[in-house]
């Protein structure tokens, strides 16, 4: 078994992310959400509108 750090496994992913074309924080999940049900789309709906209300950005990006 191979053993790694948390340090080599956060490079390992930062260098990963480099790849796909990421950075830092600030990238969006490929998820297109094609999938996602009814439920859970209101549910982000909701969690986007209630950022807008209080004048914030939602937390993340989501695509419903």
């Amino acid at each position: 078994m191979r053993r790694t750090t948390l340090k080599e496994l956060g490079q390992s992913i930062e260098r990963k992310k480099a790849e796909l074309g990421y950075s830092g924080q600030d990238y969006v999940a490929r998820n297109s959400g094609e999938f996602r049900t009814e439920s859970k789309r209101a549910l982000l709906r909701n969690i986007a509108a209630a950022a807008a209300e209080r004048g914030e950005e939602s937390a993340f990006k989501a695509n419903y």
